[in-house]
């Protein structure tokens, strides 16, 4: 895995400015790739390129590189390379080294953008034509890896982090008004967004080109486009599951490095490791926990009972709040964006062990959205029969007594009460109010308490709309599968994935995310995943072989940081330092009225507004780190 950045001027490049510009953006870049730091500068064009060697770890598969005529900045992994490469062998070209950079360079020679779609693998590129004068980004199927862009009066610049991308600009940019209020709202900035003022992220399955002239943008991959077959039969459906899932693990085990795997409690993970097991043998495996947390928040036990049935060589890490707190700053280093998944946490430090024992870790993200495996979207079946209630009785009576129920993911009787408010909130809505409520953290009216000056309304169901509209003729519930895909996935799930492990120079892949497994759960009807009481239906009847029945029959758990209780105990000040008056009065971003009343609520256990709190906090350390004058 790799970082990149560069700048493009069409009206020339003057060195002396732009090499202290590299200087800064390669060290910044140099946790996602500690092996090597390289630099291309021509005329117009300047590259920067860090490396962490996966495949081919010699000098000649340095990077940027520039070779074919071309040349390309790169990070990511290309699992089918060497198919590609006997392919070129054929038609001529040779190579000067072995890894897969080489063969996008003569691929793109060969086939020019036809090439995108042959590639299996994840990946974020920038290349550049000095014959043709273009410069080409590109940017895997489901966003796996970043890429963000600015265009400029005369070029562009470009990074797969932002703090990188300003270094080679040579300026911060200022706040986006409007993705602050997304984020305010969701905890995350959402794709296309930055928190920067006209700075993009390059949507999934995209490929801009610049010139001279300007600039276009295409989508090159379309999950809704027609493909067969469409499963009618179950059975069929699920030898096919099988047989991909299993090609998707083994293209992920190629690697000239040691590799692990995550895993938690849940049946993602344990099907990863139990096909790894069954391709390679012997397979390290990792897990988190919380010291002294409740029930809720722990997958140590499960994921033991996992290993031991896999004979796995397995090791638990555990996390007290004293290892949070000294884990904290370089979390919030690693984070380019104001980032609010608590989860980003543990998984920091998840991370940062497995590192002392592997270059590459498998990973279950992927599952739950291609597969159904999320409570909300056994709330989305339930909805229709909630709705079918008197209007009067559910907006009059049950609503209204559904806001005083109490909330505490440490008692189990309350955490049932908490599910239960969340899902009479959202349930009375449209489709598209839903799946966006159930994202939501903060409402519009909320926001509006909060900001000091005002936020334009945040365009989420409108964004839920064009996303749920992209599966075309799909069933409700694959519409909702799809728009999560597109949407929470690569700006909240894969962000915290790739900066929490790119942070300790982990490179992580993920099978659930190979697009033939994806496409062949996209052709199955929405009944296939899920029904009600039970997600991912078909992983459970496809792999009911390879795990014990006690695995498929443990209840749904998110990967959750017990953030309630520390803030309310050894992260304490570090809540009343972000939400302190005076400092939100400098600021002139926030009222403190409302924050104030969230943690009042947090201590006295009347409501769970810890999420909230985590979302300024993770924006003050966010500016502390990078933008120190917002601070």
């Amino acid at each position: 895995m790799c970082g990149i950045a560069g700048l493009i001027d069409w009206k020339g490049l003057d060195r002396a400015t732009v090499e202290p510009r590299l200087d800064r953006a390669l060290a910044r870049l140099k946790l996602r790739g500690p092996d090597s730091a390289g630099r291309y500068v021509d005329e117009v064009a300047a590259f920067a390129n860090t490396r962490l060697a996966i495949q081919d770890l010699s000098g000649a598969a340095a990077l940027p590189m520039a070779r074919h005529g071309l040349v390309i900045a790169y990070n990511g992994e290309i699992y089918n390379f060497p198919a590609l490469r006997a392919q070129l062998l054929a038609r001529g070209h040779r190579f000067e080294s072995a890894g897969d950079t080489e063969v996008l360079l003569a691929g793109w020679k060969e086939w020019g953008e036809a090439l995108l779609p042959m590639l299996d693998g994840m990946f974020a590129f920038a290349l550049f034509d000095p014959i043709s004068h273009q410069v080409f980004l590109a940017r895997d199927r489901f966003g796996k890896k970043p890429l963000l862009y600015r265009s400029t009066n005369s070029g562009l610049v470009f990074g797969s982090d932002l703090i990188a991308l300003e270094a080679m600009l040579g300026e911060r940019r200022p706040l986006d008004p409007e993705a602050l209020a997304l984020y305010l709202t969701l905890g995350w900035v959402p794709e296309p967004y930055s928190i920067a003022l006209d700075v993009h992220k390059l949507p999934p399955g995209h490929l801009a080109r610049f010139s001279a002239t300007g600039m276009d943008m295409r989508r090159w991959y379309d999950l809704a486009a027609p493909r067969s077959p469409r499963y009618s039969d179950e059975g069929r459906a699920a030898r096919d599951l099988v047989h991909h899932f299993d090609a998707a693990v083994a293209a992920r085990l190629i690697a000239d490095v040691p590799l692990g795997v995550f895993l938690s409690g849940g049946i993602d993970s344990a099907l990863i490791a139990a096909s790894m097991v069954r391709q390679s043998g012997k397979v390290r495996s990792f897990t988190v926990g919380f010291a002294g947390a409740a029930a809720y928040y722990e997958e140590r036990p499960a994921a033991a009972r996992i290993a031991r049935h896999l004979g796995t060589d397995h090791q638990a890490i555990e996390v007290a709040p004293k290892d949070a707190l000294a884990a904290l700053d370089p979390m919030f280093e690693g984070l380019d964006e104001p980032f609010a998944d608590s989860s980003a946490l543990p998984t920091f430090i998840l991370s940062r062990e497995v590192r002392r024992h592997v270059t590459v870790a498998l990973s279950g993200d992927g599952g739950d959205e291609v597969f159904g495996g999320y409570r909300k979207y056994q709330g989305e079946l339930m909805a229709a029969r909630y709705q079918n209630l008197p209007r009067c009785l559910r907006t009059g009576v049950i609503e209204p007594l559904a806001r005083l129920l109490p909330e505490n993911k440490n008692v189990r009787l309350f955490d049932r009460t908490r599910r239960l408010r969340r899902f009479i909130a959202e349930a009375g809505k449209d489709e598209i109010g839903r799946q966006a409520g159930w994202l939501r953290m903060l409402s519009d009216e909320a926001l509006q308490q909060l900001s000091a000056k005002a936020l334009p309304p945040p365009p989420l169901n409108a964004m839920i709309a064009t996303r749920r509209a992209d599966a075309g003729q799909a069933d409700p519930i694959n519409r909702m599968l799809h728009a999560d895909l597109f949407f929470s996935l690569p700006s909240d799930m894969l962000v915290k994935v790739d900066r929490m492990s790119m942070a300790n120079s982990l490179e992580v892949r993920s099978p659930f995310l190979d697009h033939r497994v994806v496409e062949c759960a996209a052709a199955m009807s929405g009944d296939f995943k899920l029904v009600s009481g039970e997600g991912k239906r078909i992983l459970r009847r496809a792999f009911a072989d390879r795990l014990p029945a006690e695995a498929f029959a443990l209840p749904k758990k998110g990967f959750e940081l017990p953030i309630a209780s520390w803030l309310t105990g050894e992260l304490n000040d570090l809540c009343r330092r972000a939400i302190d008056p005076a400092r939100l009065k400098r600021q002139g971003l926030f009222r403190p009225d409302l924050p104030l009343a969230w943690h009042k609520a947090l201590k006295t256990g009347r409501r769970d507004t810890s999420a909230q709190l985590w979302t300024l906090i993770a924006f003050q350390a966010w500016c502390e780190h990078h933008r120190p004058e917002l601070a």
